[in-house]
């Protein structure tokens, strides 16, 4: 459509403007044309990661958004409302460019550190938190932190994918320093991530599995209880 071309043009230079390393996930015109090749998998792979998660109806706050793939996919499913937020202003402008350009009204984007502010409105119904806690998170003890603002940004459903265990000696962290940071859940060589941040979540989250098996990534979503 002619009304595309202007948001496509500020799109692709923004993008050219884009530290390469920022962009995670291969960006698409709405016509199939590619981006940006960004990092990770392709479309359907990135389909699966979420599996059969259900956001039609529902507000959605999508938790370390980069350019918002997971946004807009979740728009596009159904949700009402969808808010991606990033702590990092550029990409944050890049992925408000998209959402115009593919013409998506109903998703919206803030630059903030969500581990450290308060979501200024009342929260969404879902937060979704997509390949956000990994080594770093877990070796700088953060874990909570992050629990902490999942629960702050959203009042009903939390959705991670993760890792659900580590081999130990896949962590620049001693054996010792993880089970300080989190203890009981050093074992069996492994570091237990799933089953410690069920617990940093608390007995009101109750988990379940969407996709993946043993120590594969893994779709988890934590319903509220009560």
């Amino acid at each position: 459509m002619p009304t595309e071309i202007p948001h496509l043009e500020a799109a692709r230079r923004l993008l050219a403007g884009l530290d390469p390393a920022c962009v995670w996930r291969p960006v698409y015109s709405p016509d199939g044309t590619l981006l940006a090749s960004g990092h990770g998998p392709g479309p359907d792979e990135l389909e699966n990661y979420v599996g059969n998660l259900d956001v039609a109806g529902k507000s959605v706050v999508d938790l370390g958004c980069n350019l918002g793939y997971f946004a807009f996919m979740a728009s596009r499913r159904g949700a009402t409302r969808v808010l991606g937020c990033d702590v990092d202003p550029a990409v944050i402008r890049v992925a408000r460019e998209l959402a115009r350009l593919h013409g998506l009204d109903n998703v919206e984007f803030s630059a903030c550190d969500f581990l450290c502010e308060p979501p200024d409105a009342p929260p969404c119904e879902m937060a979704m938190l997509i390949d956000f806690i990994g080594r770093g998170v877990i070796t700088k003890g953060r874990l909570q932190s992050v629990a902490t603002a999942a629960v702050a940004w959203a009042s009903d459903e939390l959705f991670f994918t993760l890792r659900p265990a580590y081999q130990l000696d896949d962590l620049p962290a001693s054996p010792a320093a993880l089970d300080r940071l989190y203890p009981g859940h050093v074992r069996d060589g492994h570091f237990h991530l799933a089953d410690a941040l069920a617990e940093q979540l608390g007995p009101h989250w109750s988990p379940q599995r969407l996709t993946g098996s043993g120590r594969v990534k893994t779709a988890l979503l934590f319903t509220r209880i009560g």
